[in-house]
């Protein structure tokens, strides 16, 4: 009977050890993977024409939208924003269509000013038309 409690206690002492072992890894191997996912760092800001990010090796940034990223203290800028040009044309603005007659009654679009479009309301044939900003 005494043999047959040693050799549980044999085993479960065993059995113990064998599993603290493995629990050891993994909480190591755990721990390893943490300290270099805090390590390395993404940055990505968003800019008028796309985005800007730091190189996936950078291990300390930080990111401020329409600005652009600084990456282990280099600093990456948004790219300048793309003019804006009229849809209709170069010769489609408002306030030349505003001085001419109308050929016929049309409604014709134009651009109010560099960032907004418009529209120009003939009401009939040989009037100057009405032209006002889109809302």
């Amino acid at each position: 009977m005494k043999s047959l409690k040693l050799w549980l206690l044999a085993c479960t002492v065993a059995l113990i050890a064998g599993c603290g072992g493995a629990v050891a890894e993994v909480v190591d191997e755990g721990e390893a993977l943490l300290s270099s996912s805090e390590a390395l760092s993404t940055c990505t800001a968003t800019c008028a024409t796309g985005s800007v990010s730091c190189p996936a090796t950078t291990v300390n940034c930080t990111a401020t939208n329409g600005v652009g990223v600084t990456c282990d203290g280099a600093s990456i800028a948004c790219p300048p924003p793309v003019p804006w040009e009229c849809p209709y044309g170069p010769g489609a603005t408002c306030s030349e269509m505003a001085n001419m007659r109308c050929v016929e009654a049309e409604t014709i679009p134009c651009c109010w000013n560099s960032t907004i479009t418009g529209t120009c309301f003939c009401p009939t044939k040989g009037v100057r038309p009405k032209c006002f900003p889109d809302q």
